[in-house]
C-alpha cells in the first residue's frame, strides 16, 4: 500500500498538484488544506483519484482520496476544538481496504497554537482508540518533529520516516526546505516499508509544501516455533 500526505496549500495549483500525485502513484492520499469544491475536484481528477470523504473548510479542510479499487469500509468526520477567533477545524478517517488490507486512515491538520495542538492531539487519540484496524495518520503538525505533538505521536506509534526515509525529508517550505512539519505516523501492528520525499523542481509549483510518500504492508508475523519431538 502507497499512502501520501500532502498539503495543497488552498490549492495552490491544483492541476500541477494532481499531476504529481499521479505521477506517484499512491492507494490512499491524505491531504490537508484542500481548495474550494471545483479546484478539489480537478485537483482529484488530475490525480486520477476518488473522493472518499472530506471535511472542513477551503484552506483549512481535510480530505482522503483513493484508487478506485480501494474498497471504502466506513468515514467519519472528527470534529477538533479550536478558539472562536481561528477557523474550525476538523479530521477525516475512512476505514479502507487495500489489497485486502485493512488499515484506519485520517487525514488532520493540527492548529497553529501549541495548547490547541495538544487538546487536538487528545481527541483525535481518544477517538482512534475506538478503532479496531491499525491506524495511519497523514498530517500536517503545524511543528517539528522536536515539538510536544510530534514526539508524543512518534512515541505511541512509527514515524514512517524516521523509520526508512531516504534524504532529510524537509518538507517545509517546497523552495530550500527547512524543516520536516509533514508526516505520516503508522501504527506498529504495520511496517514501514520505504518513505520518501519529492525533491524535483516541479514539486514547488504545486504547493507551499512537499508531499510524504509511504508504503506500507502487513508486518509478518513470527514464524512458530519447532516443536520438539
Amino acid at each position: 500500500m502507497r499512502l501520501v500526505a500532502y498539503n495543497v496549500s488552498g490549492g495552490l495549483d491544483p492541476v500541477a498538484a494532481g499531476r504529481l500525485l499521479a505521477a506517484l502513484e499512491p492507494d490512499v492520499v491524505c491531504l490537508t488544506e484542500i481548495p474550494s469544491t471545483g479546484r478539489f475536484k480537478a485537483l482529484s481528477r488530475f490525480a486520477g483519484l476518488d473522493i472518499v470523504a472530506r471535511a472542513g473548510r477551503r484552506g483549512t479542510g481535510t480530505a482522503i482520496l483513493a484508487q478506485e479499487d480501494v474498497r471504502v469500509r466506513a468515514t467519519n468526520l472528527v470534529p477538533l476544538t479550536t478558539p472562536r477567533d481561528v477557523p474550525s477545524r476538523q479530521a477525516t478517517h475512512a476505514i479502507l481496504s487495500v489489497g485486502g488490507l485493512g488499515v484506519s486512515v485520517t487525514a488532520v491538520q493540527f492548529g497553529l497554537r501549541p495548547e490547541v495542538r495538544r487538546t487536538n492531539l487528545t481527541e483525535l487519540l481518544d477517538f482512534l482508540d475506538s478503532i479496531e484496524q491499525p491506524s495511519v495518520i497523514g498530517t500536517d503538525l503545524n511543528e517539528s518533529i522536536r515539538s510536544p505533538v510530534a514526539a508524543a505521536l512518534a512515541e505511541r506509534m512509527q514515524d514512517a520516516h524516521a523509520v526508512a526515509g531516504s534524504g532529510a525529508g524537509l518538507t517545509y517550505p517546497t523552495v530550500d526546505p527547512s524543516t520536516r512539519q509533514d508526516f505520516v505516523f503508522v501504527s506498529r501492528r504495520l511496517e514501514v516499508r520505504a518513505a520518501m520525499v519529492p525533491t524535483e523542481d516541479h514539486v514547488a509549483l504545486a504547493s507551499h509544501h512537499r508531499p510524504v510518500v509511504v508504503d506500507l504492508g502487513a508486518r509478518a508475523l513470527p514464524e512458530p516455533e519447532e516443536r520438539q519431538g
